[in-house]
Protein backbone atom coordinates (compact mmCIF):
# COMPACT_ATOMS: atom_id res chain seq x y z
CA UNK A 1 0.00 0.00 0.00
CA UNK A 2 2.77 2.43 -1.12
CA UNK A 3 0.63 4.25 -3.11
CA UNK A 4 -1.66 5.79 -0.43
CA UNK A 5 -0.61 8.11 2.24
CA UNK A 6 -2.39 10.17 4.98
CA UNK A 7 -2.94 13.85 4.78
CA UNK A 8 -5.02 16.55 6.45
CA UNK A 9 -8.97 16.36 5.46
CA UNK A 10 -9.37 19.64 3.67
CA UNK A 11 -12.14 22.41 2.99
CA UNK A 12 -11.68 21.58 -0.80
CA UNK A 13 -12.42 18.17 -0.15
CA UNK A 14 -15.48 18.76 0.70
CA UNK A 15 -18.04 17.18 -1.97
CA UNK A 16 -15.47 14.17 -2.33
CA UNK A 17 -15.85 13.47 1.07
CA UNK A 18 -19.99 13.60 1.27
CA UNK A 19 -19.66 11.73 -2.18
CA UNK A 20 -17.20 8.67 0.14
CA UNK A 21 -19.06 8.65 3.10
CA UNK A 22 -22.43 8.01 1.09
CA UNK A 23 -21.02 5.41 -0.65
CA UNK A 24 -18.48 3.85 2.04
CA UNK A 25 -19.79 5.05 5.63
CA UNK A 26 -23.39 5.48 5.10
CA UNK A 27 -24.15 2.24 3.24
CA UNK A 28 -22.13 0.20 5.45
CA UNK A 29 -23.00 1.33 9.33
CA UNK A 30 -24.01 -1.62 11.15
CA UNK A 31 -26.91 0.86 13.06
CA UNK A 32 -28.38 1.76 9.45
CA UNK A 33 -28.54 -1.64 8.29
CA UNK A 34 -30.74 -2.51 11.28
CA UNK A 35 -33.91 -4.24 8.78
CA UNK A 36 -36.57 -1.67 6.97
CA UNK A 37 -36.84 1.03 4.90
CA UNK A 38 -35.73 3.94 6.75
CA UNK A 39 -35.80 7.61 5.35
CA UNK A 40 -32.63 9.55 5.95
CA UNK A 41 -30.47 11.72 3.63
CA UNK A 42 -26.85 11.72 4.87
CA UNK A 43 -26.33 14.17 2.65
CA UNK A 44 -27.92 17.68 3.40
CA UNK A 45 -27.34 21.19 3.30
CA UNK A 46 -27.60 21.61 6.97
CA UNK A 47 -25.23 18.24 7.70
CA UNK A 48 -22.72 19.87 4.66
CA UNK A 49 -22.29 23.13 6.50
CA UNK A 50 -22.22 20.65 10.28
CA UNK A 51 -19.07 18.68 8.40
CA UNK A 52 -17.38 21.99 6.71
CA UNK A 53 -17.45 23.48 10.40
CA UNK A 54 -15.29 20.61 11.96
CA UNK A 55 -13.20 20.19 8.70
CA UNK A 56 -12.02 23.32 9.45
CA UNK A 57 -11.17 22.59 13.04
CA UNK A 58 -7.70 20.26 10.86
CA UNK A 59 -8.03 17.94 13.14
CA UNK A 60 -9.78 14.87 10.39
CA UNK A 61 -7.47 13.09 8.32
CA UNK A 62 -8.00 10.57 5.35
CA UNK A 63 -6.09 8.17 3.28
CA UNK A 64 -5.75 8.78 -0.66
CA UNK A 65 -5.12 7.08 -2.99
CA UNK A 66 -2.00 8.30 -5.84
CA UNK A 67 -2.30 5.75 -7.90
CA UNK A 68 -6.01 6.70 -8.60
CA UNK A 69 -5.58 10.29 -8.68
CA UNK A 70 -5.37 10.82 -4.90
CA UNK A 71 -9.02 9.87 -4.66
CA UNK A 72 -10.10 9.61 -0.56
CA UNK A 73 -10.21 6.01 0.07
CA UNK A 74 -10.46 5.89 4.08
CA UNK A 75 -11.21 9.16 6.74
CA UNK A 76 -10.77 9.55 10.50
CA UNK A 77 -12.93 12.31 10.75
CA UNK A 78 -12.07 13.94 14.47
CA UNK A 79 -12.91 17.14 16.23
CA UNK A 80 -12.41 18.71 19.50
CA UNK A 81 -15.33 18.35 22.34
CA UNK A 82 -15.71 19.51 25.56
CA UNK A 83 -18.41 18.55 28.03
CA UNK A 84 -20.97 21.08 27.39
CA UNK A 85 -20.89 20.00 23.60
CA UNK A 86 -21.89 16.31 24.57
CA UNK A 87 -24.72 17.81 26.70
CA UNK A 88 -25.69 19.94 23.77
CA UNK A 89 -25.97 17.50 21.54
CA UNK A 90 -28.17 15.75 23.97
CA UNK A 91 -30.64 18.51 24.25
CA UNK A 92 -31.11 19.02 20.71
CA UNK A 93 -32.00 15.51 19.88
CA UNK A 94 -34.08 14.92 23.11
CA UNK A 95 -36.47 17.97 22.56
CA UNK A 96 -38.64 16.71 20.39
CA UNK A 97 -40.21 12.97 20.15
CA UNK A 98 -38.56 10.70 17.52
CA UNK A 99 -40.73 9.76 14.84
CA UNK A 100 -38.17 8.31 12.12
CA UNK A 101 -35.45 5.44 12.99
CA UNK A 102 -32.82 7.73 12.16
CA UNK A 103 -34.40 9.57 15.54
CA UNK A 104 -34.01 7.11 17.82
CA UNK A 105 -31.19 6.60 16.16
CA UNK A 106 -29.09 9.91 17.44
CA UNK A 107 -30.96 10.22 20.47
CA UNK A 108 -29.08 6.38 21.60
CA UNK A 109 -25.74 7.37 20.33
CA UNK A 110 -26.11 11.09 22.33
CA UNK A 111 -27.81 9.47 25.22
CA UNK A 112 -25.13 6.91 25.66
CA UNK A 113 -22.01 9.48 24.37
CA UNK A 114 -23.84 11.68 27.85
CA UNK A 115 -23.90 8.58 30.14
CA UNK A 116 -20.51 7.98 29.73
CA UNK A 117 -18.92 10.90 31.36
CA UNK A 118 -15.70 10.83 29.40
CA UNK A 119 -14.75 13.83 31.23
CA UNK A 120 -15.48 12.77 34.55
CA UNK A 121 -13.85 9.43 34.15
CA UNK A 122 -10.19 11.33 33.15
CA UNK A 123 -10.58 14.26 34.98
CA UNK A 124 -10.00 16.83 31.87
CA UNK A 125 -11.72 19.42 30.19
CA UNK A 126 -11.48 18.52 26.40
CA UNK A 127 -11.19 15.50 24.25
CA UNK A 128 -9.82 14.55 20.68
CA UNK A 129 -13.26 12.89 19.39
CA UNK A 130 -13.07 10.39 16.63
CA UNK A 131 -16.37 10.58 15.28
CA UNK A 132 -16.33 8.43 12.30
CA UNK A 133 -13.76 6.06 11.06
CA UNK A 134 -14.54 5.01 7.45
CA UNK A 135 -12.85 2.73 4.78
CA UNK A 136 -13.01 1.89 1.27
CA UNK A 137 -14.60 -1.30 0.52
CA UNK A 138 -11.52 -1.92 -2.24
CA UNK A 139 -9.13 -1.59 0.60
CA UNK A 140 -10.57 -3.15 3.11
CA UNK A 141 -8.63 -5.88 5.78
CA UNK A 142 -5.02 -4.20 5.11
CA UNK A 143 -4.51 -2.55 8.13
CA UNK A 144 -5.52 1.27 6.89
CA UNK A 145 -8.18 1.96 9.79
CA UNK A 146 -5.87 1.22 12.26
CA UNK A 147 -3.10 3.58 10.02
CA UNK A 148 -5.97 6.55 10.24
CA UNK A 149 -6.39 6.10 13.91
CA UNK A 150 -2.42 5.95 14.93
CA UNK A 151 -1.94 8.91 12.85
CA UNK A 152 -4.83 10.54 14.35
CA UNK A 153 -3.35 9.67 17.99
CA UNK A 154 -0.07 11.18 17.23
CA UNK A 155 -1.66 14.30 15.34
CA UNK A 156 -3.82 14.30 19.34
CA UNK A 157 -0.80 14.60 21.01
CA UNK A 158 0.99 16.93 18.45
CA UNK A 159 -2.04 19.38 19.37
CA UNK A 160 -1.79 19.36 23.52
CA UNK A 161 -5.50 16.99 23.86
CA UNK A 162 -5.33 14.33 27.14
CA UNK A 163 -7.31 12.22 25.93
CA UNK A 164 -8.55 10.45 22.46
CA UNK A 165 -12.25 9.09 22.47
CA UNK A 166 -14.62 7.91 20.11
CA UNK A 167 -18.01 6.21 20.03
CA UNK A 168 -17.62 2.94 18.18
CA UNK A 169 -21.02 1.61 16.73
CA UNK A 170 -19.47 -1.72 15.35
CA UNK A 171 -17.12 -4.46 16.49
CA UNK A 172 -14.48 -4.39 13.98
CA UNK A 173 -14.06 -0.96 14.82
CA UNK A 174 -13.81 -1.20 18.61
CA UNK A 175 -10.88 -3.91 17.55
CA UNK A 176 -9.20 -1.86 15.57
CA UNK A 177 -9.05 0.79 18.35
CA UNK A 178 -8.32 -1.34 21.31
CA UNK A 179 -5.46 -2.88 19.23
CA UNK A 180 -3.80 0.79 19.33
CA UNK A 181 -4.30 0.79 23.49
CA UNK A 182 -7.83 2.60 23.72
CA UNK A 183 -9.95 0.48 26.42
CA UNK A 184 -13.93 0.66 26.92
CA UNK A 185 -15.20 3.02 29.48
CA UNK A 186 -19.29 2.79 29.04
CA UNK A 187 -21.26 0.22 26.93
CA UNK A 188 -24.47 -0.20 25.84
CA UNK A 189 -26.44 -2.89 24.18
CA UNK A 190 -28.45 -2.13 21.49
CA UNK A 191 -31.38 -4.42 22.20
CA UNK A 192 -31.28 -2.05 25.79
CA UNK A 193 -33.23 0.68 23.66
CA UNK A 194 -36.78 0.18 23.02
CA UNK A 195 -39.20 2.83 21.78
CA UNK A 196 -42.71 4.16 24.01
CA UNK A 197 -44.04 0.59 22.89
CA UNK A 198 -41.65 -1.40 24.42
CA UNK A 199 -40.34 -2.40 20.69
CA UNK A 200 -36.43 -3.00 19.91
CA UNK A 201 -35.73 0.14 17.71
CA UNK A 202 -31.80 -0.81 16.36
CA UNK A 203 -30.72 -4.49 15.44
CA UNK A 204 -27.45 -4.53 13.72
CA UNK A 205 -26.91 -7.73 11.81
CA UNK A 206 -24.39 -10.23 13.87
CA UNK A 207 -21.39 -9.66 15.41
CA UNK A 208 -22.52 -5.80 16.50
CA UNK A 209 -24.17 -5.95 19.75
CA UNK A 210 -23.15 -2.85 21.00
CA UNK A 211 -21.98 0.56 21.05
CA UNK A 212 -18.89 1.00 23.01
CA UNK A 213 -17.32 4.52 24.19
CA UNK A 214 -13.62 3.91 23.80
CA UNK A 215 -10.49 5.89 25.18
CA UNK A 216 -7.27 6.33 26.31
CA UNK A 217 -4.92 9.37 27.92
CA UNK A 218 -2.56 10.77 25.21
Amino acid sequence: MTNITIRELKPEDLDEYCRFLYVNFYGHEPVLQTPGDHKFDPDTAERRASRLAVIKQDLSLVAVDSSDGGRIVASAYASSKVPDDLEKSWNEVNENKPTEFIDHVYLFLRGVEKRSNIFQHFEVSKALYLNILSVDATVRNQGLGRRLVAALIELGRSKGFPIIATSCTSLYSTRVVEALGMSCVYSENYSDYRDEDGNVVIKPPEPHTSVNIMAMKL
